[in-house]
């Protein structure tokens, strides 16, 4: 066997591990990780030393690596245990795969299969979802809860709103080619996720940033008749749902009301109890924390004069902000924005690869106001893996894609 076919060979086994991920994102947190493995080793395996290097002079690539180095040296001014500290680090080893996966080869096409990958099993979890909100005395004893089959709302919600983004837009972009009935098809199954993010056990992350992700498709509708027309059924069809459903209606309730945390969802009396003993935290080390691993004892120091409302110290202040800031203070911080802001400037354009990565950021933005999205398994995998790939397809494309596209590029056409 030649070196090349050895090549050939190790790239298609890449790409099987990289679709692996994709599939197992919404559906399994261990097969997630296994693939994860296999993809991490076959892409260092495959990897051209010239390309990486020259991905690691760029910002989105050089920006994640600096906020994982930082948190990594937080260690040594921590006052936990190494081993406690370095569990502080361990969700942020991800940020390691924002270099490695942009620095890859990957074309259109492969990117393109990778995201049939994720949405096969978001369309499984849709139907069942469905099925047994319409169907609720029927075989669903196995659902982690009502309308979600696997993981849970908040997880299954943010993977329904990236699916009925990409094929809303794709629906656009086809449908102004004159493939009517196709755009139609895919405009149903955009409504069906939208509307199951509505309906299951609603969570209120996941229902700012379907809205969130709404007004981008508006934006990338092209003209504002055409946004308008959009927009209106959308917000009756989003009024019909909200006074229907209980579970919207509950959580809707609770965006504007101070509710006891007697249960184990966290209320918003309870986030806001997070965030300003956070602040105050941050106060007593402001430049570079209290190192990594310190959240839970700082939360537990104040709980014999402050207790949570949850009754229990925290791992996570429910905002990624604080989450870098509280162990490696204001420097983390700015470096988790400057991460943010070289990302979305990334994706700045109109092309199918950069919408979808603006509403790649876009969602990790909204949801780490609220939970530290970031460093959760699936979201924080979801965010690292889909920068790095639509960067390396954004990087590998020829010179004329990249100077800017006037229209959305239909990504079947790639």
């Amino acid at each position: 066997m030649t070196m090349d076919h050895l090549s050939r060979n190790l790239g298609v086994l890449r790409q099987g591990a990289a679709i692996l991920i994709a599939f197992t994102l919404p559906l399994s947190t261990s097969a997630q990780a296994v693939a994860v493995s296999i993809f991490a080793v076959l892409a260092l395996l495959t990897l051209e030393r010239a390309r990486l290097m020259a991905t690691l002079r760029t910002g989105p690539a050089l920006a994640p690596l600096a906020l994982f180095l930082l948190m990594l040296a937080s260690v040594l001014w921590s006052t936990e245990p190494v081993g406690l500290a370095l569990k502080g680090v361990d969700p942020y080893a991800k940020l390691l795969l924002i270099p490695l996966v942009m620095a890859t080869a990957f074309t259109s096409r492969q990117a393109l299969q990778i995201g049939y990958g994720f949405l096969a099993p978001c369309l499984i979890l849709l139907a069942l979802s469905w099925a047994s909100l319409l169907w609720p005395s029927g075989p669903w004893e196995w659902f982690k809860a009502t309308g979600v089959p696997v993981k849970d709302n908040a997880v299954q919600s943010g993977c329904f709103a990236l699916s009925a983004f990409g094929l809303a837009i794709t629906a656009i972009r086809v449908g102004s080619q004159g493939e009517v009935r196709r755009a139609l098809v895919l405009t149903a199954l955009a409504l069906l996720f939208f509307l199951d993010i509505f309906f299951i056990s609603v969570s209120k992350t996941g229902l700012l940033t379907a809205v969130a992700l709404l007004a981008l498709v508006l934006f990338h509708v092209g003209g504002w008749r055409h946004a308008l027309l959009i927009a209106v059924p959308a917000v009756l069809v989003i009024a019909v749902v909200l006074w229907s459903s209980a579970p919207a209606q509950k959580r809707m309730a609770e965006f504007s009301s101070d509710m006891r945390a007697e249960r184990t969802d966290i209320s918003t009396e309870a986030r806001l109890d997070f965030w300003e003993k956070a602040v105050g935290f941050i106060k007593q080390a402001p430049l570079f924390g209290h190192g990594a691993g310190s959240i839970e004892p700082l939360y537990q120091s104040l709980e014999a004069i402050r207790p949570s409302p949850l009754g229990w110290a925290l791992r996570d202040p429910h905002n990624q902000f604080f989450a870098v800031a509280l162990q490696a203070g204001l420097v983390g911080g700015v470096l988790l924005l400057a991460m943010w802001a070289v990302h979305l400037i990334m994706f700045v354009g109109r092309d199918f690869a950069r919408v979808m990565g603006q509403a790649i950021v876009l969602q990790n933005v909204l949801g780490s106001l609220f939970n530290s999205h970031l460093s959760t398994v699936t979201q924080g995998m979801l965010y690292c893996l889909a920068v790095g790939l639509l960067g390396a397809v954004i990087r590998n494309a020829p010179l004329p894609d990249r100077l800017a596209a006037p229209h959305i590029v239909d990504p079947a056409s790639a």
